[in-house]
Formats: C-alpha cells, sequence, structure tokens
C-alpha cells in the first residue's frame, strides 16, 4: 500500500484498502460491521478521543455512508469538530455535516451557533467552511439565521477576495432556494456594484 500523505490517517488508508480487496459484497459488510461496532465502542467509551481521533472515526463513517449504508451516530462527534482551531479537523465536521445531515436534524441549534462563531472569526479559511456550509445545507433557518449578516460580508471592505467570492455563491444558492428570505433594498446597488470587481470573477 503506498504511504498515506498529508496529516496522515493511516488508520482510514488501512480500513479503505480492506474495503477494496474484500472479494465479495458479503465479505465487505462483515468488516463495515466489525468497523461500525469498533468506532461506537470508540464513541461510547473512550471520553478522552483527541481531535485527529475523532476525525479518524467520523472520516471513516463519511466513507461507509458513501458507500451507500445508513449512519446513525457519529453526528455530536462531527458537530464537535466544528469547534477545533485545526483546518483539518474543522473540515472533516463541516464535510459530514453538509452530507449526513437535514434541515431538520436536532443538532441545528448547536450547528447554526458553531457556524455563528466561525462566521466572524478573523481567520478567513474559517469563515469559509461556514459560509460553504450554509451552501451546502441551504435551508430555510440557514437563510432566516444568515440573510443578514452574508450580504454584509460580501461588501465589507475588510473581508478578502476569497471570502467574497464564498459569500457571493452562499447568497445565490440562497437567493434560488427561498428568494423571499433574501435581503434587498439597501444591500443590492451595493452587491451589483461588485459585479464590475475583476476579483469578483
Amino acid at each position: 500500500m503506498p504511504a498515506v500523505r498529508g496529516d496522515g490517517m493511516r488508520g482510514l488508508a488501512v480500513f479503505i484498502s480492506d474495503i477494496r480487496n474484500c472479494k465479495s459484497k458479503e465479505a465487505e459488510i462483515k468488516r463495515i460491521n466489525k468497523e461500525l461496532a469498533n468506532i461506537r465502542n470508540k464513541f461510547k467509551g473512550d471520553k478522552t478521543l483527541d481531535g485527529y481521533q475523532k476525525k479518524k472515526y467520523v472520516c471513516k463513517l463519511l466513507f461507509i455512508f458513501l458507500l451507500g449504508h445508513d449512519i446513525d451516530f457519529g453526528h455530536m462527534e462531527a458537530v464537535n469538530l466544528l469547534s477545533s482551531n485545526k483546518y483539518s479537523e474543522k473540515q472533516i465536521g463541516y464535510l459530514f455535516i453538509s452530507v449526513l445531515m437535514n434541515a431538520n436534524n436536532d443538532l441545528m441549534k448547536l450547528i447554526i451557533q458553531s457556524i455563528k462563531n466561525d462566521l466572524s472569526s478573523r481567520n478567513p479559511i474559517h469563515v469559509n467552511l461556514a459560509l460553504q456550509c450554509i451552501a451546502n445545507i441551504g435551508s430555510r433557518e440557514m437563510a432566516e439565521t444568515f440573510g443578514n449578516e452574508i450580504p454584509k460580508l460580501l461588501v465589507s471592505g475588510e473581508t478578502i477576495d476569497v471570502v467574497k467570492q464564498s459569500a457571493a455563491l452562499c447568497l445565490l444558492r440562497l437567493y434560488r432556494a427561498l428568494p423571499d428570505l433574501t435581503p434587498s433594498g439597501e444591500w443590492t446597488s451595493r452587491i451589483i456594484h461588485l459585479l464590475n470587481d475583476q476579483h469578483m470573477v
């Protein structure tokens, strides 16, 4: 097996390799069920899991889901990753939430609070992750909560170009999904003016 790059989630790479090497669907399901039991035990029994371990197990759950299997746990651990200051951990938390959680999930209030925290962060990478999550979920609650914050980011002179681009795409997503909840009036002319900005292309 080739060496694992990046932050080296070797356990994830080994698990993916095991799945690829399964000779039958039955063998794959058996290996997945074994891994699910292991992850469930880790989440239930070990309260001292660090961010790296949570990220690794959440990645495994995401991979299992993408193989077509239902995932009924691990959501809280993914939400906990949102509070991390490490990009790779926060990114995996947002990815899991964007792919597996629907707008009616019981944890949505916690997710929205984490998004609020990241939108007000001075770290543009964290702001971008939050904007991408809002756009991916695109729910009414998201539009109601952040509909006024996103235009502010978009027109602010302190916002860097890459964040403005994400904010523009996020606002477009909310507008297409819920045009009645998207702010207009005072923001309209300022946002239209940005269409001439070469950095927004």
